[in-house]
């Protein structure tokens, strides 16, 4: 009997495999999606730890303070006499400009040049790992060896081997792509430095001294702890001892959980996969209701054979089994298929990961767990959608199931009501509408799977455009009228009369320049309001510039500039998080020059205004205010735009040559570059899950067509007898198709919006907390990405014109009464 059961299962199967291929596919879709992209965060979080652990990342940092250096071995004395350093490394840091070309584009970016002592195989805390090429080479040749960064060649897809210009007028040649824990992911001055701007390159540590033009010096020391050591009091003998060692020149120490790059490291896999898991529950949740419409549908088609069975004498227990088969060969396929969608999604992304977060180890074990319970979801789902229907079907009297669907129809659903209003057209232009109203639970639950699908796809495009606007918003605010207006960042802080500050200011690619001055600090609020933890701490960009000027101030939201008096203008995202306004105060804890050596002090100051830019660690005070804090008649960044005649290129190349004291010359639309790169490579992402969402649209409309079809075979059988031709037929089912799909439009649109608010003001700012974001939605790429849905929906029934033309009429409408 069982062996009979499948055999007549599996001829079911023959008949309708169209049907169960395209149902099996809408649940692959979403237990591909889930398993999928749950799978790449595990492997990004298990390939960081490995990463770290090879190359044995810093606990503690120190850095000689105000771009000085001491002499080698100075720092690696201190390290030998505290207590709690198990392994240390001195390094000396240099920041440079690197120059060439990729695909013909000049390319003039920021660079960084980490020198390190390879000798004895080091070094050992920070190693340097190649990822292709060669290992770092002997210091001595005539010109400098190095290793490049593999973010920056990865980004620009530069070769394994090549030369590179630094500080104006050095070449270099690099021998291979490498990587190394700070650098494993890209996020740096607050955020203006990413990928395919910050080029760093490792080289001996001699080698970099000879570039720098400091023979012998260091300034840089990163250590590992033993086990149990407590950070804060090493820290803190650490910056005492070389207040004692070093002359007072002031070190400035930070752990491993401060550095940017680390907490990128760590926190973007839970931004992305809090994103993965909105994208996956909802395709999940839409390709669970179109198999829950299909598989039912499938069921009912069946009535009036269960019905036979059971005038026959079969049980209903006998009868249920058949469909349950069918259910059991969609689910068994569906996970088939879903697991083959999950490998296809996850790979992809991972390969879209590894070119921004560059791991020397990126292991993708097999994630049981999530593709189990997405495997066990989505074998429940068609079980459920086929036992529900059978059960309603054998609890009727076998006379109910076996009459035929136009006497079984007695006018439910709305049709009663519908058949009272006054449509337009006769009786083939109202069947459409008539169609859908009929069986309003079966329009419902369909007409709910179009629109969840469509609302994924409204989000995901609109969260892409809400990212976009924010950024252009922001480098808006900070180029004023001048699109190519930069900031040039010095080396230490001069005197603003002083020649080094002079030379920039009368070079002659600089126009409108401007000195002003660029500190770090964190804030506190004094009073904050109810609902704010006491203890939110914000670490800012505190800009000193002139609030009479002509040329450049920020753009005020609330409150207003008030030149020579001591405030804070804070942007308006972290006036909100601080639950302060104007007129607040804040504690400000910040560097301060204290009797001619550095120290940091607080200060207790109102918030004057807030600003519009998006970026919380943005804030301002007046230039003439810095004498409070020691640093009055001196700068370290000069603003400016390039003369006429001049590009932004120019004035790099000409500001930055060997012994000017410039540091970083950088046009101000590269606020955001590390979140526009990790943007970039995350819009592949992106893509892919809109393919995923317009298939879904499409095996949607196909199978409600198909089923349609199927359905209405006897109405369909009637038509033809009586002329009409298929083409007719099949423009019905694509007007009604129509009708679903303009309603589904119109609720996708409203639940995307929703869910896009939901995301960019709740998800975001809990995931991404620096940045405010703007929602944005270009409604005409909206429509397109609408419009080739509603096409999708319109032609589905197309491809059941085979069907419809070699219908046997005599067949469908020969009936036992």
């Amino acid at each position: 009997m069982w062996l009979l059961r499948l055999r007549w299962s599996l001829r079911d199967a023959r008949k309708r495999w169209i049907q169960i291929v395209g149902i099996a596919f809408t649940i692959a879709i979403g237990i591909g999606s889930y398993a999928g992209l749950s799978s790449v965060t595990e492997w990004r979080y298990a390939s960081t730890d490995k990463s770290i652990e090879l190359t044995n990342m810093f606990d503690l940092r120190a850095t000689v303070g105000g771009g000085g250096d001491v002499p080698v071995g100075s720092l690696a004395q201190i390290a030998s006499e505290i207590d709690g350093i198990d392994e240390y490394n001195e390094r000396l840091f240099l920041d440079t400009q690197v120059e060439t070309t990729a695909d013909g584009e000049e390319l003039l970016v920021h660079g960084r040049i980490v020198g390190v002592d390879t000798s004895g195989g080091g070094p050992s805390v920070n190693g340097v790992e190649v990822i292709e090429g060669d290992g770092l080479p002997p210091s001595g040749a005539d010109t400098p060896r190095v290793l490049l960064g593999r973010n920056f060649a990865s980004f620009w897809d530069l070769p394994t081997h090549g030369s590179l210009t630094v500080g104006g007028d050095v070449r270099v040649d690099y021998v291979g792509h490498a990587a190394s824990p700070e650098y494993f992911d890209i996020l740096e001055g607050n955020g203006s430095l990413g990928q395919s701007n910050l080029a760093v390159l490792f080289a001996q540590l001699a080698d970099a001294q000879d570039i720098s033009g400091r023979p012998g010096a260091v300034n840089d020391l990163v250590m590992t702890l033993e086990p149990g050591a407590d950070s804060d009091a090493v820290s803190q003998q650490i910056i005492d001892a070389a207040a004692v060692h070093l002359d007072g020149i002031l070190l400035e120490v930070i752990t491993r959980d401060e550095w940017p790059s680390y907490i990128a490291l760590l926190g973007s896999p839970e931004v992305d996969q809090s994103i993965y898991d909105v994208m996956a529950l909802l395709l999940f949740i839409g390709a669970a209701f179109a198999t829950l419409n299909f598989s039912a549908r499938m069921v009912q088609a069946q009535r009036r054979e269960m019905g036979a069975a059971m005038a026959l004498g079969e049980s209903p227990r006998s009868i249920a089994i058949r469909p349950l088969l069918i259910g059991l060969q969609i689910g068994v396929l569906g996970v088939i298929l879903g697991v083959g969608v999950a490998f296809a999604l996850a790979f992809q992304t991972a390969g879209i990961i590894q070119q921004r977060v560059i791991l020397p180890l990126f292991e993708m074990p097999f994630q049981w767990v999530f593709f189990a319970r997405a495997a066990a979801i989505g074998f429940v789902v068609p079980m459920l959608a086929v036992l529900v229907p059978v059960l309603r079907a054998v609890r009727v009297q076998p006379v109910e199931a076996i009459r035929p669907g136009h006497l079984a129809s007695r006018g439910g659903g709305l049709s009663p009501i519908l058949s009272r209003l006054p449509l337009p057209g006769r009786s083939l232009e109202r069947m459409p509408i008539r169609n859908l109203m009929r069986a309003p639970r079966r329009t419902f639950i369909t007409l709910l799977t179009f629109t969840t699908s469509l609302a994924i796809m409204f989000s995901m495009v609109g969260l892409n455009t809400s990212f976009s606007t924010t950024f252009d918003e922001g480098n808006r605010e900070l180029q004023g009228d001048e699109p190519e207006r930069f900031m040039v960042q010095l080396d230490s802080f001069y005197p603003v009369d002083s020649a080094r500050v002079q030379d920039v200011l009368s070079d002659s690619t600089v126009q409108l320049g401007e000195t002003g001055l660029r500190l770090g600090a964190s804030v506190i609020a004094e009073a904050p309001a109810e609902n704010i933890d006491e203890q939110t701490r914000l670490d800012l960009s505190v800009r000193f510039v002139d609030f009479g000027s002509n040329v450049w101030t920020p753009t005020v939201s609330e409150g207003e500039l008030q030149p020579g008096v001591p405030g804070i203008v804070l942007a308006d995202k972290a006036a909100r998080d601080f639950g302060v306004g104007v007129g607040d105060d804040v504690i400000v804890t910040h560097p301060e020059i204290v009797d001619g050596a550095f120290a940091y002090g607080t200060h207790t100051l109102p918030v004057l205004a807030t600003h519009p830019h998006p970026l919380r660690v943005n804030s301002y005070m007046d230039l003439s205010t810095a004498a409070d804090w020691g640093f009055g008649g001196l700068a370290n960044i000069v603003t400016g735009v390039p003369a006429d005649g001049s590009n932004l290129n120019d004035a790099k190349r000409s500001l930055f040559g060997t012994g000017t004291g410039v540091a970083l010359v950088q046009g101000m639309s590269e606020s955001f570059k590390s979140l526009q790169d990790a943007l970039d490579q995350s819009r592949s992402v992106l893509i892919l899950t809109r393919i995923f969402v317009i298939l879904l649209v499409m095996l949607i409309a196909f199978n409600t067509a198909n089923i349609n079809v199927d359905e209405r075979a006897r109405d369909h059988a009637t038509m033809f007898a009586y002329g009409i031709p298929v083409r007719r037929v099949i423009a019905n089912l694509s007007i009604e198709g129509l009708l679903l799909g303009v309603a589904a439009v119109v609720l996708g649109a409203l639940f995307g919006y929703a869910l896009l608010l939901w995301m960019a003001l709740f998800l975001m700012p809990t995931s991404i907390p620096e940045v405010g974001m703007l929602v944005s939605v270009r409604w005409w790429e909206m429509a397109a990405y609408f419009l080739a849905a509603l096409v999708a929906i319109a032609v589905a029934p197309m491809f059941s014109g085979r069907k419809l033309s070699k219908m046997f009429i005599p067949g469908q409408l020969r009936v036992m009464e």
